[in-house]
Order: structure tokens, then C-alpha cells, then sequence
């Protein structure tokens, strides 16, 4: 029969009874779990964590949904402006090109888009289509007006007057009603007031595309 080693019978030997209840009553307060009274203020803690925790997150959640929208709308409105602007500048669009019609409150109608040459000379204003636009002759067939030749100047206010009411109607009316878009026009002019005259005339229908001023040589 074997008989434990002699240093833990000494042990237990040379344990008082005092000892051996203090050792029994530290083992039975380890074992019992502690008082639930005893949790509520780490609980509560950790509570009030998870709440400012959630906060946040509900916070981050709403900034993100308002990013979103604010995204989906610029999107939207990218798409409805400029609907055949190749963005990533593999067509014909240049970056220089592409930045300019950032700025324009319409779309191109096309992409060689000046249409007209319009000229005010000491009052005597005129304009020459210059462009071909098959969507704008076909629109023009389709509503029985007449419309100009190309290449031909137009010098009448009344020639001019119905020319320009035909490219507002199509920006109404066309195929592109409802995502309008609009030409670009070039403009020649010989004094201040032939400037002011022609710009204000013309870019109600028109974006300008290039301005300049008569070259008068001066006689020897």
C-alpha cells in the first residue's frame, strides 16, 4: 500500500483547524458567484458604451446615405446634360474640350456644334449655317417650315428672326426635348456697340464659339 510522500502529510499535519477553516471558507467564497447588485454600475457602463457606440454608427450610417443621394443626383444630372460626352475622353472629346462643357448650362447638340457664323457690322447683322445638323433638317422637314441653304448669308431681320425661332422650337421641341441642348455659334464684329448688339442678340440661342473684331486696313 502506498503511503504519501512525507512532505504533504507534514502539511496537513501541521495545519491548525483555524487554518484549514480559513482556507475552507475562501475556497466556498471564490466558488459563489458574485451579487447581481454587485454588476450594475459595470453594467450600466458598458450599457452607456454601446450606446454612444451605436450613436456613432447611426450617425456615420446618415452622413454616408446623404453622401449617396447627394452622388446619385450629381449622376443623374451629369447623365441628363451632357448624355453623349464620352467621360472617358476615348471619342472625339479632348480633356480641354470636356472641361470647357463642364460649364455650359446645356449639353452640345452635335459634335462639330458651331452652327451659324453670325457677323454685326455697324448695325448690318447677318448669319451664314455653316454646319450640317442632320436631327435639326430632319426635325425642320417634320414641322413642313422652310428652312436657309448652307452657305448662304442671311441679311433680312426677317430671314433671321424666323431662322432663330426654328432653333428655339427644336430646343423645345426636338428629339432632345426635355435634355436640351445647344449650338455654338462664331461671331464678327467691327465696333463696341456691334459687340453688345450681336452678343446679346445671338446668345439667347447660341453658345459662343469664337468672337472677333473686323480687321479694317488702313488706307496708305
Amino acid at each position: 500500500m502506498p503511503f504519501s510522500k512525507p512532505e504533504r502529510t507534514d502539511l496537513v499535519i501541521n495545519m491548525t483547524l483555524a487554518e484549514l477553516f480559513l482556507l475552507l471558507l475562501f475556497v466556498a467564497w471564490y466558488a459563489q458567484p458574485p451579487e447581481p447588485g454587485d454588476q450594475v454600475p459595470v453594467l450600466q457602463a458598458e450599457l452607456d458604451h454601446l450606446k454612444k457606440e451605436n450613436q456613432t454608427l447611426a450617425n456615420e450610417l446618415r452622413d454616408a446615405k446623404d453622401q449617396i443621394s447627394d452622388l446619385k443626383w450629381r449622376l443623374e444630372w451629369w447623365r441628363r446634360i451632357f448624355p453623349t460626352i464620352d467621360t472617358t475622353l476615348e471619342g472625339n472629346i479632348t480633356r480641354e474640350e470636356l472641361i470647357k462643357d463642364i460649364g455650359r448650362g446645356y449639353r452640345r447638340c452635335q459634335d462639330n456644334n458651331v452652327l451659324i457664323r453670325a457677323s454685326v457690322i455697324r448695325g448690318q447683322q447677318s448669319i451664314v449655317w455653316i454646319t450640317d445638323s442632320p436631327q435639326l433638317v430632319e426635325w425642320i422637314a417634320s414641322t413642313g417650315r422652310s428652312r436657309p441653304q448652307f452657305g448662304v448669308r442671311l441679311t433680312d431681320p426677317k430671314d433671321i428672326d424666323s431662322f432663330l425661332a426654328l432653333i428655339r422650337d427644336y430646343y423645345q421641341n426636338g428629339k432632345d426635348a426635355g435634355s436640351e441642348c445647344r449650338f455654338d455659334y462664331q461671331l464678327t464684329y467691327a465696333t463696341k456697340e456691334d459687340y453688345y448688339d450681336g452678343r446679346e442678340r445671338f446668345e439667347r440661342f447660341f453658345y459662343p464659339s469664337g468672337i472677333n473684331r473686323l480687321r479694317v486696313q488702313s488706307k496708305n
